[in-house]
């Protein structure tokens, strides 16, 4: 149904885009708001990352600053999408200790931009990458101490306190394993094109071994480098929360400690400086069972991608390249689960 904004599904020019943006905050804030300058961010296969420069009105008072859009894509490796998970989620981590952007507006209908969408504050700084050395070495011990103490303080939060139990809570609060398992079955039931006998292989195995997980934490579960900003000696904000669930805090410690996730591990010296600040303790044998876990839903990638583009929901060739490639390459998983011993 046509709305004042776009149809749903409408492609809009970024010119339009910035028309539609303008008249959105103006709703949204009850002042007139311009914007400008509009520009797409490279990479990411998540969302869409959009920078631009706003004028609006706040409490009556006129503001001005550069912001970020992070818009859903019609189909990707995500799906299914919608943007007011992540704004939600932001929205209640704010003021916990942990640095996050904060959110200003969310149109989680799609009818603004075909899509839904939220906007944030633009944070300056830069961000390290697991691959490259642009991080000064004199301020990776810095760096690597608060990335740890970020995850404390996450982990420590009182996620039902700051209304983030939307996310999902595990039916049994010991057994959070079993809630991440079934979205990932229903997921491949969605997706699935063939059998993936490896994939349910892992789903089988990963149900058998299920840990008890003593308590439940926010999990942003994309924790590693490139998903922080660092600016003077300082970690500024922990970005792309689009995956965060209600569970067990070692499924974090697995992601610092996966092999894309560069330097900045939560083990040895790290894992106790976590403990000590979150009292939490490091459960090794956990850890290793999310590691597997994550590489179940790395697998799951592949499918996902595919199906996207099969269904026309999207025309982006990379996500055909990771499906495929993902795809033909199942033997981490299968060796993480002793498969051809």
């Amino acid at each position: 149904m046509a709305t004042a904004y776009a149809a749903a599904g409408e492609a809009v020019s970024e010119g339009t885009t910035e028309a539609r943006l303008a008249a959105f905050i103006t709703a949204q804030t009850g002042g007139p708001a311009e914007v400008h300058d509009l520009q797409r961010i490279p990479g990411g296969f998540s969302y869409e990352t959009w920078r631009l420069k706003a004028r609006w009105q706040e409490a009556g008072e006129p503001r001005a600053a550069a912001l970020i859009m992070r818009k859903a894509p019609r189909g990707g490796v995500l799906d299914p999408y919608d943007a007011s998970v992540e704004f939600r989620v932001l929205a209640g981590v704010a003021g916990s200790g942990v640095p996050v952007p904060r959110v200003y507006w969310c149109d989680p209908s799609g009818d603004v931009l075909g899509t839904s969408f939220y906007v944030m504050e633009y944070v300056a700084g830069d961000v390290p990458l697991p691959w490259d050395n642009s991080l000064p070495e004199d301020e990776r011990l810095s760096a690597h101490e608060q990335f740890t103490d970020a995850l404390a303080a996450l982990h420590g939060m009182d996620w039902e306190g700051r209304g983030l139990g939307f996310l999902g809570v595990p039916k049994e609060r010991t057994d959070p394993a079993a809630l991440a398992l079934d979205r990932c079955e229903e997921l491949l039931e969605r997706v699935r094109m063939r059998p993936y006998p490896v994939i349910r292989e892992a789903l089988a195995y990963l149900r058998s071994e299920r840990p008890s997980c003593p308590r439940l934490s926010l999990v942003h579960d994309d924790y590693r480098m490139g998903n922080f900003v660092w600016r003077d000696g300082k970690i500024q904000a922990i970005l792309d929360w689009e995956r965060a669930f209600i569970g067990d805090p070692m499924a974090d410690i697995a992601f610092s400690r996966m092999p894309l996730g560069g330097w900045c591990t939560i083990d040895g010296a790290m894992a106790e400086r976590y403990t000590a600040r979150s009292g939490i303790v490091v459960d090794d044998a956990r850890v290793r069972y999310w590691q597997v876990l994550e590489l179940l839903k790395a697998n799951l990638v592949a499918p996902t991608a595919l199906r996207a583009f099969a269904d026309g929901r999207t025309s982006d060739l990379r996500l055909v390249q990771i499906g495929l490639g993902a795809l033909a390459s199942p033997a981490g998983i299968a060796e993480a689960i002793g498969l051809g011993r």
